[in-house]
This record gives structure tokens, sequence and C-alpha cells, in this order.
């Protein structure tokens, strides 16, 4: 159903004969990311690290690794340049890889987000580091580092926490185990495990009751993300796991 909406979209507008013209920001992501928040119209901006789970040719489909500026699913479709939007060109982006994207709900498919091409707006994590074009004289950075000084180089105010019940997750730095508290018997988490290049290590439930508990078993010490979503609401917790 996907492709039949997208080849009809490219269609019609291949028959309209109205190509796409812009004003291009900037080759750096921040200088972009910042105008846009600055004069984006007020229509909502999203800045994510996301994983590509399988590209077309002017289409993607990601998951979210982890949320930096407003909240998104945690899966989507990325629509690219069609040869007439004024959208990025996907060729670059690899299926298995992460990237940081910024992007807004798409003008074209209702349920899609757009990549804008008239900039700056996505950049490749490899082995737990930003690369590319961050900004003028900054070509890489740690994932660490890029998310504290997002807020500054984007000019965004960090993403909001979703509306979850109080959680606390404890203890963090951990040697391997992670409790919970808040919540409630009866209620349920979905949790996923990432490292910090986006790779997906681990996925289950956690269940509410008297000591609700993760194991980290198997996992080497180091930086992980861990996201844990219930309902519509999705929260994601930086853990440090010390090598034993």
């Amino acid at each position: 159903m996907k492709t039949f909406l997208l080849s009809t979209l490219f269609a019609f507008l291949a028959y309209s004969g109205h190509a796409c013209s812009c004003f291009y920001i900037s080759d750096y992501f921040c200088p972009s990311a910042s105008w846009i928040n600055t004069n984006g119209g007020g229509s909502v901006q999203y800045i994510a690290q996301v994983k590509v789970s399988s590209r077309y040719s002017y289409y993607m489909d990601v998951e979210v690794v982890d949320n930096l500026q407003n909240s998104l699913p945690g899966s989507l479709t990325i629509l690219g340049q069609d040869g007439l939007n004024c959208n990025e060109y996907l060729n670059p982006f690899e299926e298995g890889k992460t990237y940081i994207v910024m992007i807004s709900e798409s003008h074209w498919e209702e349920g899609a987000y757009d990549l804008s091409g008239c900039g700056k707006f996505w950049l490749p994590v490899n082995d737990g580091k930003v690369q590319g074009n961050i900004a003028e004289g900054v070509q890489e950075q740690s994932y660490e580092e890029f998310r504290q000084e997002l807020a500054r180089c984007a000019g965004i105010t960090p993403a909001e926490e979703p509306k979850l019940p109080y959680l606390l997750l404890y203890p963090n730095p951990t040697s391997g185990e992670m409790f919970f508290e808040g919540i409630e018997a009866g209620d349920m988490l979905n949790y996923t495990i990432y490292s910090y290049d986006g790779q997906l290590l681990k996925a289950g439930l956690i269940f509410g009751g008297s000591s609700p508990s993760l194991s980290l078993a198997g996992l080497p010490g180091g930086l992980y993300l861990l996201r844990l979503q219930s309902g519509k609401a999705v929260i994601t917790r930086r853990i440090v796991l010390r090598q034993n």
C-alpha cells in the first residue's frame, strides 16, 4: 500500500511538472538546524538518532534509537528526493546503519516525515561517534558530546520527557542488574537496549510488581541506550555498565 501511494504521488508530481526550488541554508548541520528552529514557521521539528531498516529509491523506513528534539514514534517512514520535491537524496544512507536526522511531518504523505535537502540535516553515526559536517571546524564528536552540545548547536530546548508515571532506575552505573521503582503491579513496559552506534542488542518486557528488574548479563562493559515504552510514551536513558 505504501509503495502504491508513493508511486502515485510521484506520478502526479511528474505530471504536474513543478519542480521544487528552495533557499539553501548551509553545508553544516548546526547552522541548518538552528535556522530551521528559528525560522521554521511554527512547524514541529524532530531531531533523533535513527537506524535504517530498509531503503528504497526515495523513501526509507527507520527505527528511532534516541529522541533528541521532541518525541517520535518507534518506527517511521522518511521521504527523500523524488526528482521534484525539496527533500534530501537518500543514496548515502545504508540499511543497518545509524544516523542523526532532523525531520518534520511530511507535506506529501500523511504519517511520513520529510528530510529536507535545503541544508545539512543528517549526519552518520559510526562506532559511537557522530561524523560529518557538524559545524564549521567540527567533523567528529562522541555521541554523548554531540547530545550535550545539541541545544546550543541547533538552538533548541532538549526533548521533553514523555508523560510516563514516576519512574526510577537504579543503580546507574550498574554491575549487571537494574531495578525499577514506579511500575505498578499489572503494568508493563517494553524495553530495548541499543549500543551507542545504534545496534539493537536486547529487547523484552518489564512487568510491575514488588521488585521489577532488568538483567544486562552477557553484555560487555560500556555505554548503552535503554529505551522504555508504555503505549505512546517513550523515554530513553543512558546506561553505564561496569566491566566485571
